[in-house]
């Protein structure tokens, strides 16, 4: 089970700081086998299929809005994001649409 954590922030985050790369860790309370859902929806933001994608954003959006002890970490994760998908202009769009709709654009550090 750590496992496939640990390789979820790796395939999200990239390598882990020693390789020089950002390395964020959820500060999200963990219980022996509880995963937050988050992590879990995280996971399709890197999926081929837009519909996927635009999905994983819309429900990491209303959990950031909802959930405030895990916003921090979803804005984290949707900054990354938008640095990741620089060359498709559809997805950094869609992010910025949803973290406006949601009123969240604030949260962004950019």
């Amino acid at each position: 089970m750590f496992k496939k954590i640990t390789s979820l922030w790796e395939m999200i985050f990239g390598p882990s700081a020693e390789d020089g790369s950002i390395n964020i860790k959820p500060r999200a309370q963990k219980k022996k086998g509880f995963t937050p859902t988050y992590l879990i929806i995280a996971e399709d933001l890197n999926n081929k299929e837009q519909k996927v994608f635009e999905a994983s954003v819309y429900n990491l959006c209303v959990i950031a809005k909802t959930k405030p002890e895990y916003q921090k970490d979803i804005m984290d994760i949707l900054e990354l994001c938008l640095k990741k998908f620089q060359n498709q202009p559809s997805r950094v769009d869609y992010i910025k649409e949803a973290l406006q709709a949601h009123d969240l654009d604030h949260f962004l550090h950019n």
